[in-house]
């Protein structure tokens, strides 16, 4: 999808770390619950997938059950913060905290659909890549290589990524906050928890980054 090699090459190491990272975090949290655990798991899972779109190859991946996938983890993020809220914050803040999760999750699986779409109906009609009704063959040299067609998922898709950077910079200030703001030893180093903290809030707001990036790209 992505053009240009030195951004998709960029995204993937990116979607790389930020799946490492989530895995790491699925795996090594043993002390969180597991519902956090989880949202780690699919964070790496939604990175995953990110790193295959900015590749071609990602293009002939299943379409109908990502959608599905990440619907149902939009879904689960509200479902779980109404559920079972954090023991140490009201109902209605952790609900507020699991949205910016739900619209990412939710982003993607419209960004599934709306290229399984496209080339869904390419395929109907018996077209090739480069006459598909739903998509735009960029000129050479251009950072995608392709762009959607459809005015509407142009406005949509331009303003996913713009909510996207808003998160993406909410999300590391808040990041660099934490690890600034964190207490600290009388070594002066920093506690374990608020560092893994920082860390999550900075890869939230990371992975954002490059999903807005990857939203502007097909606009």
């Amino acid at each position: 999808m992505i053009a240009a090699t030195g951004l998709r090459w960029i995204l993937t190491l990116l979607f790389c770390a930020l799946a490492a990272h989530g895995l790491w975090r699925a795996a090594a949290a043993r002390s969180h619950p597991w519902t956090a655990r989880l949202a780690h798991a699919l964070h790496a899972v939604m990175a995953l997938a990110m790193l295959a779109m900015s590749w071609s190859w990602g293009m002939d991946l299943p379409g109908t059950p990502q959608v599905v996938f990440f619907s149902a983890a939009a879904a689960w993020f509200v479902l779980i913060a109404l559920a079972l809220p954090s023991r140490t914050e009201p109902r209605a803040r952790t609900l507020v905290n699991a949205l910016p999760h739900a619209a990412m999750t939710g982003a993607m699986a419209w960004m599934v659909a709306a290229m399984s779409s496209a080339m869904s109906m390419g395929a109907t009609g018996g077209g090739h890549a480069h006459d598909m009704p739903g998509m735009d063959m960029s000129a050479p040299g251009a950072t995608a290589t392709m762009t959607l067609g459809d005015t509407g998922d142009r406005w949509s898709a331009g303003l996913l990524a713009l909510v996207l950077l808003a998160l993406a910079l909410w999300w590391l200030a808040k990041g660099f906050d934490t690890g600034r703001l964190a207490p600290r030893t009388a070594s002066g180093a920093a506690s374990g928890g608020a560092v893994h903290a920082a860390w999550d809030l900075g890869c939230h707001g990371l992975m954002a980054l490059g999903m807005a990036v990857m939203f502007a790209v097909m606009v």
